[in-house]
This record gives structure tokens, C-alpha cells and sequence, in this order.
């Protein structure tokens, strides 16, 4: 064997590989045929000195498989194949190709942890000065904070990764790209700043990851007890796991097997079995019926119905077929398929823990830390685990019991009435928001629990702190390691555990001006989601197995998903450091060794299948991804002779036949609202505002009203329409009643008041520091105050007096009724003139204008609508039709200031009486006070009468049919996915109409 070349490690003038071989290489492939699975080849080969007798002892051999699952697979089998001659095996060592290259036994100084080089790494680029690595940072970042340091350092160490794929530093790299005159300059400060890190890591007292590895290829020995190797289906060992078995074949023998015949396949693998590029490149990929056995779903979720299909005839499935996915965008639809025929699923590639629930919690915090943000303290009260905790320290604190459902409600009223920007504003305004509910509420507490957490965590405490806060979390949470969820706890605690120790370690020191709670929860989170957690296999499960592990799959059918271009073959994308011509020049994998490695691993699937009677393989591709992207077929369907490519091209692009009719969207089920009781508050006290939204619809009414329902929209940061109006009546309620200015016919001095009013509101409800969208709508409040400022002054010059603000209609021990029905509403504002008597005035905020911005709309037209040329006056009853000034045929939409004027009537008996709306809209051009003229006798008792109507159909309990377009759209049209008659059961309601 030649000796390998001499390379610099980055360290130094430590070889990278030796250059003396101690002994001859002792390496010998075997070719195992496709006669038997390779898992039954793989036992026959290992167990061939084995006479039946004894045990069959296998504890010198270390076996290399490419997967934690193939090792699995293979122990499995062996003791299966010992068992069928009453004996037991003492199995070997099975690892994987990375055991190879641990630097583990390095006796140099101990590598830095995935934490440790984090920090390091992330650390430096804080530091350096960018205009000394202006080729790799040609553009200074936004922010060069430690979010940035992070994300960049791991790009870093995965560009690293795979640079030792190949035994290659960043150096040695430049050196290589340079000679082929790729980015000299950038490679140049890439090497340049390694350098940096690894000299930073080594003040530290650390060594370096990567270069480990690389000096334990170099110079690393098998186990002492090792006595042969044996390598198994290993198609794309990488060149530096490959650069160990050389050193390693001089102290051992090592056995390659190779899962092919030699007869045909003896020149399409090299002697550490990975298969010849240009071989497999050209080699045609032979598909029994193509037409039959190549099928096409259009989203991830139609594949797996098309491989689930295929598996409902097999009685039991996991014993006679197998699932491979090539597409981890099909996992879940697969696993939702299995599981709705009652088939249990196992991916031996294990789950992120990042979707556990503790990641999401720790997510959780790590955002509250970051900005501390009420919306994000009000997402982790919704945990269930955390709802629990504050449940539980309510009661500790010496509260009564509460359940979830009150936790949320107050933290809706919270949410909703004070809007707080953040944590500290939820606690100071819980207060005024919660009211009478707040010392019995459990909210205030669990608010206080989150702000002491980050205390505890901003302060040198940080780890007791997060070890605290879980513990309190987690307190009366009952573990059980039978629970797939549960166990993987531990695995969580550990990890958390080892970030914990890096941060009291010399490298988390190296950040400048230090790590604050934010930057440790982010980088702890970054550990947390790169791991996997594998759960607990049944026996009736059936593997979802990735592409690299279908090489051990022992079942007679095979069902392939997501064979899709990019997936099988895999692609290796274009890398921003690394494109594919410059992996070609640095000996890493590149695309076509890629294509190669899967044209071999699918022909080693087909063949063996095809040489029994009961063998088979299927093949789903999509069109979509579950993002709708256009999906292309995998090119390794279309690797067939030159004759059959024209008609396998039609077959795989033709439109598939639809496999069955989609079912029509239709409701579930449909909600069967109930009757209301005789002693509902609407049949003895109804609103003006509440004709008006019986007026509009009567359903809409009775779940309103009757029923209550009101949507709450706990998300929003600003005030809603109806707030905002809450907003403005109340400063011209404080105005007219208390200000100074009333009667002042001076526009400044008037504006002055408004604007000092609104401040003393918006502080006492919002706190002292308004977020940006309350301030934006109190500037919109402070605009339409000082044009209307003008108004008022001139009014007052006109001789109006204000004479009351906010008058009830039905004062307390004074009702005004219609009928045995009591009329509550309050006129915003009543004013006198010595020569026109009484004005009722409504203050509005919206725009004055329709839908289509033409013409104005007048106040009279806010109450009364003509009828549309698609609606008859049959359709309405009579008491709702009137004829409006103009003497057009209309329908009353609203009865305010009709109702205003007539229950005013009995204060103001002998007093002329006129009506008016103030718009205050958004822009100058809005703002008026439109009087109503015209409201006076045929036209006021047709309003009356109307009102009469209303109230009698209320009291007959007339609350359908719904109308079925809302004035304007509301949460009930989203309830009802816009058609309330079709989810809606009114039975009830029409049985207790009268």
C-alpha cells in the first residue's frame, strides 16, 4: 500500500496521518450475494466458524453498521439465529462510523464540548476587529450582537464538520481552494480566524473537537479486546473514518461485506466497500412492472394513503411489509394514517427533542427573558404545567382553590382592559383591570412568579434559578418510564445539566461584558434542538425507516415514500462556503458520489426482492410538498435502459387517475342553541343599542344578548373600535361634568382640557408607558379633540350650554318604558339655547362616509335604510318600514335618537327638543354635527311603533331566522364558517316562540 500524503492538521507540524504503517494491511471484501437479505447474509457470515455448539461468541469482533438502528437489527438477528440451536451469543461490538475517528482516548488536552466551542467560537467573533476578516465579512452585521455571534459560530463548526468529513481544516482547505483558485481571500480569512479560535480554546485549557478527531484517525488503535473487524453495509464511510481503517487494518484484520455479487459487481465498489461513482453512475436500475409497481400521491398526506393502501392487505403488516421514507415531510401523515387503522409506528431515527414540551416551555422563557413581553407570559400561563404551578401557589399564598378556567379569564381581562406591553405592566395594571377579582384572583401571583424567575436568572444565580424554576413547574408532575413522554425527561435534564456545567466553565467567561439569562437560554436551546430522543419500540410496530436504514429491512414488500429528486437520490444543496465544484476539489462527498451511493443502495433493495416469490418493491413519489411546492419525480425511476426511457417518462408523468371521489365539505355536527328562560334580563330590561342589534339580526340578538356571548381578542396590542369610542365619550363626559373649560368660547384654552383629560385617562388605564400602538390611536384621540375643540367653542358662542353628559333615560327609581319593557340608554350629551330649547346630541367615531367614500351619510340615514332593489317590503314586518323626509319607503336600521327624544320627552315636557349626531372621524373633513330635523310626529311614532315591534317580538321569543349578512362582519359569521343557517339547529328556538 502507498504511504499517504503529509498534511498540515492546523496544528502545528502534526502529521495528519502517519507516514510508517506499522504491519501489511490485512483487508478482505467479501461479497455476499442477493440470494438472502443482508441481515441473514450479515449472521451467516459471522456465525460460518460456529459449529452449533456452546455459545456463539462473537466478543472479539467490532462490527461497523452504518446506523444506531442497523446495529439493533443486527444484534436482534444474531440472537435469533443462536436461539434456533438452544444457545445464547455473546455479541460483539457494534458501532457506527464515527467510533472511528472518537477522540475519547486522547491523552492531549480534553476537546471542548459542542458548548464549550459554541462559546468560544462566538466569543471571538464578538471580538475580533471585522476589518481584518473583510473577505468573510464583506458587510458588518445589523446587529453584532450575541444572537448574530451564535448563528454564525454554528454555521462555523458545521462548515468544519464536513471539512473533516475528509481530514481537512480550514487550512488545509484554503491551501487546496487556493491552488485551484477558488475564493483565495475568503478561504484565507476562514483559516485565519480558525486559527484564532483554536489558539483561544487552548489559553482556555480546551482542545479542539475537529482536530481530535483528525489526530485520533491518525494515530488511534482498536480496542484491546478487539480481535477482528468487520464492516457491513457501510456504502459512504467518510474519507476520514476510511483513513482509520487503514491504520486500524494493520493491528486486526478488517472484513469488509459487500452486499452484491461478485460475479457481476466485483469492479462497481472499492476495497472498503463504497460503491464506484462511475459504475453506479450509468448502471441501469432494473423495476420489475414499473407500471404497477410506481405510484403517485400529490401531497405528503395523499402518499401515505397510497402506502397505507398497500399495507391493508397484509393481516398482520409489520410482519410482511416495511415503510421506507425518503421524505421526512411524510412521517407525520404516515404516522397519522397508521395510527387511524390502529397500526403503531416507529421512526428508529428517533424524534427532535425540540418538539418535547419542557423545549417549548424553555422556548418560552428564553423569549419572556429576552424582552419580557406580557403576550409571551400570557402564552406560558396557558401551559397546562405552568397553569398548574400558579393554581398551586395561589393557594399557597393563602388564595381559595380556582380552576384553569378563572386562570384565563382574568388573564383575558387583563389582556384586553389594560393592554400591557409587557410583564411589569401586567403587574402594575392588574389591579384597576381585574377590579373586585383581583384579591381572589389567581393570576397576580403566577405574574409575580414570572417576574422573580427572571430576577433569579439575570443574577449570578442563573443556573439554581432555571434548576428552581423547572423544579416548582415540575413539583407535582407523576413520572413513568412506561410513558414514552416521561422517559425522555431524563435525557432533557441531562443535556440541560451539561450546558449548565459549560456555563460555569472558562469558556462562557470569554463572552465580552458576559451572558446574560437571554443569550444562556438561546444557546441551550440551540443543544436542545439539534438532539433526538428514541422511544420505546412495540412489538406490533412497524419501522417508518429512513433511506440509510432500508439496506437491513429483512421484509418480503417494501414500500418506498417521497421518492422525489432531492430526496432519494439525496441532494447535497449549494453551500454558500461549499458549492459542489469545490467539495469535488476537497475530496468531500459531493453530488455524484451521492447519486452513486443511492442507485447501489435501491438496486440492492429491488434485487433480493425479486428473487422471491413473495418479493416486492413499491414506489410513491409526490407532486407537492407540504408547503405546495412542485415536487419532481426521483431520477433514479428514470435510470433504466435507453429503449424503455421514452415509456417510462409518459407512464410517471401521466395524471393520475383519481382513486376516489372527494367527499363534500359538510359541518360535523351543528350547535342546538337553547331556549331562554322566562326570567331572562331581555324580557324585562332591553338597550337601545340592543333594538338596534335585533333590528339587524335577530339571532345575532339573542346569542349577544341572551346568551352573552361576546368575542375577546386577548392578542391585540391596541384598542378595539368600541374602547376607542369608550376612550372619547369618556373625556367629553369628564369635560362636560368637571372641566373647567365648558363654558369657555376659547378654542385653545377648550383643546388644552381635552387633551389633559385624555392623558389622566389613558395613564390610569394603560399605565405611565403607553405602548406604540395606544400611542398612535391617542394622537388619533388628541386630533379629532382639537378640531372639534373649534366646534365646541363656536357652539358655545352660538349660545349652547352644556346642561348634562352621560344622562340615563331610566335612572335609578325612575325607569322609562314601552309596554312593561324598561328602555335603558344614556344621551351623551344634553344641551340648552335660551331660544331653541333642548339638543340631544350622540358623539360618533367613525367616518361619516359609505362603503364607496361618495356622499356623506346623513344622520337620519344611520336610522333608516331604503329598501334594496333585490328586497320587497313583504319581507319585513310593517312595524319596520317607514317613509324617511324624503318620502322614500324605508326600514328602520336603528332607533337612538328616535328613543333618546322620546323618553326625554317627560323631563323636558313643555321644551322644544331637537336631535343630533357629532362625528369625530379620523380626518378633519369628517368631523360635523349633523342635526336631525326632520325626527318629529308621523315620523318619531313610526319609530315608536317600530320599537313596540321589536319588543314584542322579543317577549315572543322570535330569534330566527338569522340575517343572513351582517351589517358588518362579526365573530359570529366565523363561528359559522358564513352560513349560519346551515350550522345552526333552531328547533328549540322555534319551539319557544309564542
Amino acid at each position: 500500500m502507498a504511504r499517504r500524503p503529509r498534511h498540515d492538521s492546523g496544528e502545528g507540524q502534526l502529521p495528519l496521518f502517519p507516514q510508517e504503517i506499522p504491519t501489511e494491511p490485512q483487508v478482505t471484501r467479501h461479497f455476499l450475494g442477493w440470494g438472502d437479505t443482508l441481515l441473514e447474509a450479515a449472521v451467516r457470515h459471522l456465525a460460518a466458524q460456529w459449529d452449533g455448539s456452546g455459545l456463539l461468541d462473537l466478543s472479539d469482533y467490532l462490527i461497523v453498521v452504518p446506523t444506531r438502528n442497523a446495529s439493533r437489527r443486527l444484534r436482534e438477528a444474531l440472537a435469533i439465529h443462536a436461539a434456533t440451536r438452544d444457545a445464547a451469543v455473546l455479541p460483539p461490538m457494534t458501532v457506527t462510523p464515527d467510533f472511528l475517528t472518537s477522540p475519547e482516548g486522547d491523552q492531549d488536552a480534553l476537546p471542548a464540548g459542542r458548548v464549550e466551542t459554541l462559546l468560544i467560537w462566538a466569543a471571538e467573533l464578538l471580538r475580533v476587529d471585522l476589518e481584518e476578516l473583510r473577505h468573510l465579512f464583506p458587510v458588518d452585521p445589523v446587529e453584532r450582537s450575541f444572537t448574530w455571534a451564535l448563528k454564525t459560530a454554528n454555521d462555523l463548526q458545521e462548515l468544519r464538520e464536513t471539512l473533516n468529513e475528509s481530514g481537512l481544516s480550514m487550512q488545509d482547505a484554503a491551501r487546496r481552494l487556493e491552488a485551484a483558485e477558488m475564493e483565495p481571500e475568503r478561504w484565507a480569512d476562514l483559516a485565519k480566524f480558525e486559527r484564532r479560535c483554536i489558539d483561544a480554546a487552548n489559553a482556555a485549557g480546551y482542545g479542539d473537537w475537529q482536530a481530535a478527531r483528525r489526530r485520533a484517525a491518525a494515530q488511534g488503535l482498536p480496542p484491546e479486546l478487539v480481535k477482528r473487524i468487520a464492516v457491513i453495509g457501510v456504502l459512504d464511510p467518510t474519507p476520514l473514518a476510511v483513513e482509520a481503517l487503514r491504520r486500524w487494518c494493520t493491528h486486526v484484520p478488517v472484513d469488509v461485506l459487500v452486499y452484491a455479487p461478485s460475479s457481476s459487481h466485483a469492479f462497481a465498489f472499492d476495497e472498503w466497500g463504497r460503491p464506484v461513482v462511475d459504475f453506479w453512475l450509468n448502471a441501469p436500475i432494473i423495476l420489475p412492472v414499473p407500471e404497477a409497481r410506481i405510484q403517485q400521491g400529490g401531497t405528503p398526506g395523499e402518499q401515505a394513503d397510497v402506502a397505507v393502501e398497500l399495507l391493508e392487505r397484509y393481516e398482520s403488516p409489520g410482519s410482511s411489509a416495511a415503510l421506507g421514507v425518503a421524505d421526512a415531510e411524510v412521517t407525520a401523515p404516515l404516522e397519522k394514517a397508521l395510527a387511524a387503522r390502529d397500526i403503531g409506528a416507529f421512526n428508529p431515527a428517533g424524534r427532535p427533542m425540540g418538539l418535547h414540551g419542557v423545549v417549548h416551555l424553555l422556548k418560552l422563557l428564553s423569549q419572556l427573558t429576552s424582552q419580557a413581553a406580557f403576550h409571551t407570559a400570557a402564552e406560558m400561563l396557558r401551559c397546562p404545567d405552568m397553569a398548574e404551578t400558579a393554581l398551586r401557589m395561589h393557594i399557597e399564598s393563602g388564595g381559595e382553590a380556582s380552576n384553569f378556567q378563572r386562570l384565563l379569564d382574568d388573564l383575558d381581562t387583563v389582556a384586553v382592559k389594560a393592554l400591557p406591553d409587557t410583564l411589569e405592566d401586567a403587574i402594575m395594571l392588574a389591579k384597576s383591570a381585574l377590579g373586585l377579582k383581583f384579591d381572589t384572583s389567581p393570576l397576580p401571583p403566577a405574574l409575580h412568579f414570572l417576574a422573580e424567575t427572571l430576577k433569579v436568572l439575570d443574577s449570578e444565580q442563573f443556573s439554581a434559578g432555571l434548576t428552581g424554576f423547572l423544579s416548582d413547574v415540575f413539583a407535582e408532575r407523576k413520572f413513568h418510564s412506561s410513558n414514552p413522554q416521561d422517559a425522555v425527561f431524563a435525557a432533557i435534564a441531562d443535556q440541560i445539566s451539561e450546558v449548565l456545567d459549560a456555563f460555569d466553565g472558562p469558556a462562557a467567561r470569554m463572552i465580552p461584558s458576559g451572558l446574560t439569562a437571554a443569550g444562556k437560554l438561546e444557546l441551550m436551546l440551540k443543544v436542545l434542538e439539534e438532539q433526538v430522543f428514541y422511544p420505546e419500540r412495540t412489538a406490533r410496530d412497524i419501522d417508518l425507516q429512513g433511506w440509510l436504514e432500508l439496506l437491513w429491512e429483512d421484509a418480503p414488500h417494501l414500500i418506498l415514500t417521497g421518492m422525489n429528486d432531492g430526496k432519494a437520490p439525496e441532494s447535497i444543496h449549494g453551500h454558500h462556503f461549499l458549492p459542489d465544484a469545490a467539495r469535488r476539489v476537497l475530496g468531500l462527498r459531493h453530488n455524484d458520489s451521492r447519486y452513486a451511493r443511492d442507485a447501489c443502495l435501491l438496486t440492492s433493495l429491488i434485487q433480493p426482492r425479486e428473487r422471491r416469490p413473495d418479493g416486492r418493491v413499491d414506489f410513491v413519489f409526490g407532486r407537492l410538498s407540504a408547503s405546495n411546492a412542485p415536487l419532481r419525480p426521483s431520477r433514479l425511476l428514470f435510470q433504466c435502459e435507453e429503449a424503455e426511457l421514452p415509456q417510462r417518462t409518459l407512464m410517471i408523468f401521466q395524471r393520475p387517475s383519481r382513486r376516489h371521489d372527494p367527499m363534500p365539505w359538510q359541518l360535523a355536527w351543528k350547535l342546538k342553541p337553547e331556549a331562554l328562560a322566562d326570567n331572562a334580563r331581555i324580557f324585562t330590561r332591553i338597550s337601545v343599542t340592543a333594538i338596534r342589534d335585533y333590528l339587524a339580526c335577530p339571532f345575532r340578538f339573542y346569542l349577544r344578548h341572551g346568551k352573552k356571548m361576546e368575542e375577546v381578542d386577548a392578542a391585540r396590542s391596541e384598542m378595539d373600535a368600541r374602547e376607542f369610542g369608550n376612550l372619547v365619550h369618556h373625556v367629553l363626559e369628564k369635560f362636560a361634568k368637571e372641566g373647567t373649560a365648558r363654558e369657555s368660547l376659547d378654542a385653545e384654552v377648550i383643546r388644552a382640557e381635552f387633551h389633559a383629560i385624555l392623558d389622566r385617562y389613558l395613564h390610569a388605564v394603560y399605565g405611565p408607558e403607553l405602548t406604540v400602538p395606544v400611542l398612535i390611536q391617542r394622537e388619533s384621540a388628541r386630533q379629532r379633540f382639537s378640531w372639534w375643540a373649534e366646534l365646541e367653542a363656536e357652539q358655545r358662542k352660538q349660545g349652547w350650554r352644556i346642561a348634562d353628559a352621560e344622562t340615563a333615560i331610566s335612572p335609578e327609581g325612575d325607569p322609562w318604558m314601552i309596554g312593561a319593557m324598561v328602555i335603558s340608554g344614556t344621551v351623551d350629551r344634553v344641551e340648552r339655547h335660551s331660544q331653541y330649547g333642548i339638543r340631544l346630541i350622540d358623539f360618533k367615531t367613525y367616518s361619516p362616509y359609505g362603503a364607496q367614500k361618495r356622499e356623506r351619510k346623513t344622520v337620519e340615514e344611520y336610522h333608516l335604510t331604503p329598501l334594496k332593489r333585490t328586497e320587497d317590503s313583504a319581507d319585513f314586518p310593517d312595524w319596520s318600514l317607514s317613509y324617511n323626509s324624503a318620502g322614500k319607503l324605508c326600514r328602520w336600521t336603528d332607533l337612538q335618537l328616535p328613543l333618546y327624544r322620546l323618553a326625554m320627552e317627560r323631563r323636558y315636557p313643555d321644551t322644544p327638543l331637537s336631535t343630533a349626531y357629532v362625528t369625530l372621524g379620523k380626518t378633519k373633513a369628517d368631523l360635523a354635527l349633523d342635526p336631525w330635523p326632520a325626527l318629529t310626529g308621523p315620523l318619531l311614532q313610526s319609530a315608536r311603533r317600530c320599537a313596540e315591534g321589536v319588543l314584542a317580538a322579543v317577549l315572543a321569543r322570535k330569534f330566527w331566522p338569522p340575517a343572513q349578512v351582517s351589517r358588518y362582519p362579526d365573530a359570529v359569521d366565523t363561528l359559522f364558517f358564513g352560513d349560519v343557517l346551515s350550522a345552526v339547529d333552531p328547533s328549540s328556538l322555534l319551539a319557544a316562540e309564542r
